[in-house]
């Protein structure tokens, strides 16, 4: 038997990680110019760069992508416990306070 909840927050646990290493992964890329580049203030270059050029964290930046969108299905199909917390919490101290009655009689 499959147990949803240890998958649901193994899940969440592996889409925190990408997270982080992806927001890692975006901050230490070089920057490649600045707004004004983008409506032709550079001549040389196009909005991405020179050209063709992927350094590692680039790729390590795409991957990172995909599998956070990945994670991110994955988690919305797994099925886990639905309801509020709060009713919860009240139908186990309503069990518990019919216990606590029905052994002091």
């Amino acid at each position: 038997m499959i147990n949803y909840k240890t998958m649901y927050y193994a899940l969440l646990t592996l889409f925190v990680i990408v997270a982080v290493l992806l927001l890692i992964a975006t901050l230490l890329q070089k920057s490649r110019g600045d707004v004004g580049a983008a409506f032709g203030g550079s001549m040389g270059q196009s909005i991405f760069g020179v050209g063709g050029v992927e350094t590692i964290l680039t790729k390590a930046t795409y991957w990172l992508g995909a599998l956070f969108l990945i994670l991110a299905l994955l988690i919305s199909i797994v099925p886990r416990e639905k309801g509020s917390v709060i009713e919860k919490l009240e139908k186990t101290e309503q069990s518990e306070g019919k216990g606590a009655t029905q052994k002091s009689k």
